[in-house]
């Protein structure tokens, strides 16, 4: 953030040296003998002022831009999160492995709703403890944590048809509709 600031003070400078101009600034202060700059030297000098200043505004605004992908906020976290609950609701679902529930699901839904608001590395799903449908939401640089209560009700469709290893024997796995819901701190 101090190079940030910095950026836009050294910007800030260059605008009053553009605004003031240079004849003012320098040329003033010496006498009337000594030899001066033509207007035309001057005015390239006014807008190189004014050209340095962008640039150093622009590398302040890139240098936030990257901050800002650098980390999540809070909103971004909850965002996301919502976002994952709604395309887990749009498909019915295999139950998942017991002890994983539905984490890496609701990883991957909140690392694909969450593309360019933060590092996807940085997001966290852990269950919570007591052994339901809770999981807790993070990401890097967020301040706040998100709670996920998934609730499973199986699905009017049945489930998946799987042929028996005889040929005449079938059996069916569940799916499951999934809905979610998104509140704001720890489960």
């Amino acid at each position: 953030m101090a190079v940030v600031i910095f950026l836009f003070v050294i910007a800030a400078a260059f605008l009053v040296v553009a605004l003031v101009g240079p004849y003012r600034l320098y040329w003033r202060a010496r006498p009337q003998a000594a030899r001066q700059p033509s207007d035309t030297a001057l005015a390239v000098g006014r807008v190189a002022a004014f050209g340095a200043a962008g640039v150093f505004v622009f590398g302040g605004c890139s240098v936030q831009a990257g901050i800002d992908r650098a980390s999540w906020s809070a909103s971004e976290v909850r965002e996301a999160a919502e976002e994952a609950a709604d395309s887990m609701a749009a498909d019915t679902q295999i139950r998942r492995d017991p002890a994983d529930g539905y984490t890496s699901l609701i990883k991957a839904g909140v690392m694909r709703a969450g593309d360019d608001q933060g590092p996807l590395y940085r997001v966290s799903v852990e269950r919570a403890a007591g052994g339901g449908h809770d999981y807790e939401i993070s990401a890097g640089g967020a301040a706040t944590t998100v709670c996920m209560h998934v609730t499973e009700e199986k699905s009017a469709e049945g489930g998946v048809f799987v042929p028996g290893a005889d040929g005449g024997s079938s059996s069916s796995i569940p799916e499951y509709d999934l809905t979610a819901t998104v509140d704001d701190g720890a489960c």
